[in-house]
């Protein structure tokens, strides 16, 4: 008698509803509602965030999802009511990218847009923002120019003229030509436009390919404190060769010789200094953010 009273409980079939909301309150629409291991039985929640599933055993196993949010497994418990609160899912399909003058989902895009976020920024030490995604975007080419103090060059599109391939820069909704004026630390993240569905709104000025820039603000929630600390040392690579002073002497005369002049006497220049030693010495570099 009392296996099959166990036997009957398991297989009793009931009517599940309930509502399904988000962390602030708000009803989620169009919410799958199934159950587990029961493919072809569920539901979707209606303008009203309201579900309802009829003939479902009462040990079963209710699978709620939505793009988004986190899926969640709920026992029914022989429940006949069952409201349920989804949470927010940090994947990356998820992300918003700035495009134009407006965003999208990355899961809706069909342009070749590459999204660089503040992480992978912050994880190669640099003082400006074009170094730090140099070998980061495939097709993009981050060119430095070797000299002392000048900023590298970006190529979006290939090299369209002799000087016309810079792209154009949208730092918070403003068009910029250049951008070595921002701190690395303080971009949450980066849009690189490149192919012509994306690059049309911005007409004649994007035809060298858009750099999106989104700066960092103040978020809702805890306080954090974010601190970036890079050390390093910056040295002449390759130095001129020059001679020392007794071989500038030896050449000098031999040089006065060939010509039918005495040598010079230097007997009272006993001077001998590396003016590129004294010059080019061992740089020491400190880059501190606190955010």
């Amino acid at each position: 008698m009392l296996l099959f009273a166990i036997t009957s409980m398991a297989q009793n079939k009931i009517t599940i509803s309930g509502v399904v909301t988000d962390k602030t309150g708000e009803t989620v629409i169009g919410a799958s509602v199934r159950v587990k291991g029961q493919e072809s039985k569920g539901s979707i929640t209606d303008i009203n965030g309201k579900y309802q599933i009829v003939d479902v055993a009462s040990n079963a196993t209710l699978i709620f999802s939505y793009i988004g949010m986190r899926e969640q497994e709920i026992a029914v418990n022989g429940r006949s009511t069952i409201n349920v609160k989804m949470e927010e899912d940090s994947q990356l399909i998820d992300e918003v990218v700035v495009v134009g003058y407006g965003s999208a989902k990355k899961r809706d895009l069909t342009g070749s847009i590459v999204t660089v976020k503040a992480d992978e920024i912050a994880s190669k030490p640099s003082t400006n923002p074009l170094a730090s995604i140099q070998g980061k975007v495939a097709g993009v080419q981050v060119v430095n120019t070797g000299r002392a103090g000048q900023d590298p060059e970006i190529r979006v599109r290939g090299t369209n003229s002799i000087n016309g391939f810079k792209p154009l820069y949208v730092v918070d909704g403003l068009f910029t030509d250049n951008i070595n004026y921002l701190n690395t630390a303080d971009i949450e993240s980066m849009e690189i436009l490149k192919d012509p569905s994306s690059l049309a709104i911005f007409g004649v000025r994007g035809a060298n390919g858009v750099i999106i820039i989104t700066t960092k603000r103040a978020k809702i929630g805890k306080t954090m404190v974010n601190i970036n600390s890079s050390v390093g040392w910056k040295v002449i690579y390759d130095r001129v060769g020059v001679t020392n002073a007794e071989e500038f002497k030896m050449l000098y005369n031999e040089q006065l010789i060939s010509q039918g002049s005495d040598p010079y006497d230097y007997t009272q220049w006993t001077g001998n200094t590396d003016w590129q030693n004294e010059i080019f010495q061992t740089g020491f570099l400190t880059n501190n953010n606190v955010s």
